[in-house]
């Protein structure tokens, strides 16, 4: 069985801001670890890890839930009220996601800022 095609630009968007979001916190992990080799003590570099860890996890957090809800839609014989409410949760975690982003892209715009 394959995804609801009402459901797989949700799951397809979802996916790509998750992606999106993945790829900026590895680039400001990435600046972050220069800075930290040069100034181990600056607790304001430690505070900006701390966030992208954290946004990192919750990025992580809400793929396996959209995984195992998409797997869950994939089985057979699935009521079709069932995938009604994984789509609406589906909808839930985009409408989620890209405020996750956003956290991200402000923290890593500042340590781009702060850093030569």
């Amino acid at each position: 069985m394959s995804i609801p095609s009402d459901i797989r630009p949700l799951v397809n968007e979802l996916y790509q801001v998750l992606d999106d979001s993945e790829r900026q916190a590895t680039k400001g992990l990435f600046a972050l670890r220069t800075a930290m080799s040069l100034f181990p003590e600056n607790e304001i570099l430690m505070q900006y890890f701390s966030s992208i860890s954290n946004f990192q996890f919750c990025v992580a957090g809400t793929r396996l839930q959209a995984e195992n809800i998409v797997n869950n839609i994939l089985l057979v014989d699935v009521p079709d009220e069932d995938v009604q409410k994984a789509g609406d949760y589906l909808a839930t975690l985009l409408h989620i996601a890209p405020k996750v982003k956003i956290m991200i892209d402000k923290v890593v715009e500042r340590l781009e800022e702060a850093l030569p």
